[in-house]
């Protein structure tokens, strides 16, 4: 195996294990990520203007999405790696049982496809890019039409 070929699977084994053992219904979750996430990484949250910069911002923001889903799964559909990036595909499912983005729980079920960049340096994610289609959630949440 080359040495780039070893930095690729580590890559992609630090965002498998991010996606995996980081997931905010996982127990520990908070110290994956401090295992795993650089203290100043910077997250893009589905093209909003805003950036949620720094380890614990982002805890905090995460935190709150999952106490409005916190049944919610993510199955793994798709990861490739190139250079010091990683992506993948995943499949969400779960119940809207809290508040959720200043919305009131509804008791419905969602289910969305997603896709997430990281870029890692140093053996940590530095940058992170997320997108689901967030319509869709509001759609079947009742939200929106």
């Amino acid at each position: 195996m080359t040495v780039e070929q070893s930095r690729l699977e580590e890559n992609k084994a630090i965002a498998l294990r991010f996606n995996k053992d980081g997931w905010g219904t996982t127990p520990n979750w908070r110290a994956v990520w401090d295992e795993c996430v650089a203290p100043d990484v910077v997250y893009h949250f589905n093209d909003q203007p805003e950036l949620i910069v720094g380890l614990e911002a982002n805890k905090a923001f995460n935190t709150a999405l999952f106490e409005g889903f916190p049944d919610i799964t993510c199955t793994l559909e798709d990861m490739v790696a190139e250079g010091s990036s990683v992506v993948y595909r995943t499949t969400l499912k779960g119940t809207q049982t809290g508040d959720f983005m200043g919305m009131p729980p509804t008791g419905k079920g969602v289910q969305i496809e997603d896709f997430t960049l990281v870029k890692i340096r140093d053996r940590k994610i530095v940058e992170w890019w997320y997108t689901c289609n967030l319509l869709s959630v509001m759609q079947q949440l009742g939200f929106a039409n």
